[in-house]
């Protein structure tokens, strides 16, 4: 990314303002449903409505960023430019996640869980409501990522040191993924 393009996410307060609120009513509606009657006469309304929660922030980045020409090729640049010199990124991106998930089985394994998590079943062992846990564990990151690092986290380098810009994201992440604590039956807990 080059450095004068990010001068030109200047929508902060509008982009985490909206970030924050949208998600949030989505999710405290989500978690609402999650623990009354009317997620027993409708189970896919509690997860659509944290879908739709997951999804603003990349939505809002699309309408952000697809505004100014510019502000697209950085966009589309980023996300687009897959080049063989960084194999190795692409490499660890794709096995992190399943690596840390085998690594917590086998540390489950000292606690007294089964090897039995180890086998490939053929069905899903456990979901996050009407949805496959590997579906979220997918899908959430990757909006996040794409929403984050499409406007987020430049919006915020645009006004303040990489250090800053770190520091301040990590606090509204943590907080973001607040009301997420009120859903039932979101972790198989």
């Amino acid at each position: 990314m080059k450095e004068n393009i990010v001068i030109k996410y200047r929508h902060t307060i509008l982009f985490y303002l909206l970030a924050t609120l949208i998600p949030w009513i989505f999710w405290f509606a989500a978690s609402y449903v999650s623990h009354h009657v009317v997620y027993s006469e409708n189970v896919w309304t509690a997860p659509l409505l944290g879908l739709a929660g997951l999804c603003f922030p990349m939505v809002l980045t699309i309408v952000l960023v697809s505004r100014h020409q510019d502000l697209r090729k950085d966009f589309l640049g980023r996300f687009l430019n897959l080049s063989f010199c960084k194999w190795q990124y692409y490499l660890t991106a794709c096995l992190l996640m399943p690596a840390s998930i085998l690594c917590a089985m086998a540390i489950s394994l000292l606690f007294g869980y089964s090897s039995s998590q180890f086998i490939i079943t053929g069905h899903y062992t456990f979901t996050s409501g009407v949805f496959p846990v590997w579906f979220l564990l997918i899908l959430a990151p990757t909006l996040e990522e794409l929403a984050w690092h499409g406007y987020g986290t430049d919006c915020l380098r645009s006004r303040m040191s990489l250090f800053k810009t770190s520091m301040l994201f990590a606090a509204y992440w943590a907080v973001w993924h607040f009301p997420l604590a009120g859903y039932q039956r979101l972790l198989p807990c």
